[in-house]
């Protein structure tokens, strides 16, 4: 009997380290793919130049060309977005350093710091919010904790893996999870659930991938509301990789006030 339980106790503990082993080798496993499709999105020194495309009810209601320039160095993320079309939207500009945010409005040229909260607000009118702007800009690994779910998931015919993204407890999201899927073969994001209290409130479509610098881009990016009629579009007309065009200096609220 005594050995019966000895048997018990070592056949238990060999089940739960197994258990354990599998659990931390699963989320390596989705670490190592977040990685890879992370990897265009986390160059030094990206700029672009992009349409954005706002809709609702499937129809067109405005249409926007916006300059980009973003950069990490030392520890810090650095963003910043300039319209330049149409008229009455050009030259307004936002500047995200981490979490400290800045806006030019360009109805009067001055220049506003919001709260750490405004963060969560639309970008432009947009689907976007000025976090979501600047979130592929550092990585998902940085502030979120991966772990692979269905290893076969399909989105649009394409094989693809199946990740929950869950905040860190040091990091500051305004999204409870989002659920992510990266095609198999070629490990690029092809869908971003975002959820907000247990619902899926949008999501961010990616398409139309091109070699760039070595690495795939997504030219075409869409996110689309699950809690009203509107989607936003944004497909990259020009992009470059570490380009010599970005630079510490123009991440400052002084060139932020020059801009026209």
């Amino acid at each position: 009997m005594r050995l019966s339980r000895v048997f018990l106790v070592i056949f238990m503990g060999v089940s739960l380290y197994g258990l354990v082993a599998a659990k931390l080798e699963a989320e390596e496993t989705a670490s190592q793919i977040i990685a890879k499709a992370d990897a265009p999105f986390v160059s030094h020194r990206v700029y672009s130049i992009s349409k954005m495309i706002l809709y609702r009810s499937g129809r067109v209601r405005r249409v926007m060309e916006i300059e980009t320039y973003s950069m990490n160095g030392g520890g810090n993320y650095y963003s910043l977005v300039i319209y330049k079309a149409p008229p009455r939207l050009r030259g307004t500009a936002y500047l995200l350093i981490n979490n400290d945010l800045w806006v030019r409005f360009a109805s009067t040229g001055r220049v506003r710091r919001l709260s750490s909260s405004a963060r969560e607000n639309s970008a432009g009118g947009s689907d976007f919010s000025y976090n979501d702007m600047g979130e592929n800009g550092k990585g998902m690994l940085l502030g979120y904790n991966a772990l692979l779910g269905n290893e076969n998931a399909s989105i649009n015919g394409v094989e693809a893996y199946e990740i929950t993204l869950t905040p860190k407890s040091t990091a500051k999201s305004h999204y409870e999870k989002l659920v992510v899927f990266v095609g198999k073969r070629d490990f690029h994001y092809l869908r971003i659930d975002y959820y907000k209290s247990n619902a899926n409130v949008k999501s961010l479509i990616f398409s139309d991938y091109r070699k760039v610098g070595g690495s795939d881009y997504p030219f075409k990016m869409v996110m689309e509301s699950h809690v009203r009629p509107t989607k936003t579009e944004i497909v990259t007309k020009r992009i470059e990789l570490n380009s010599s065009r970005v630079n510490r200096s123009i991440f400052t609220v002084s060139y932020l006030k020059r801009i026209r």
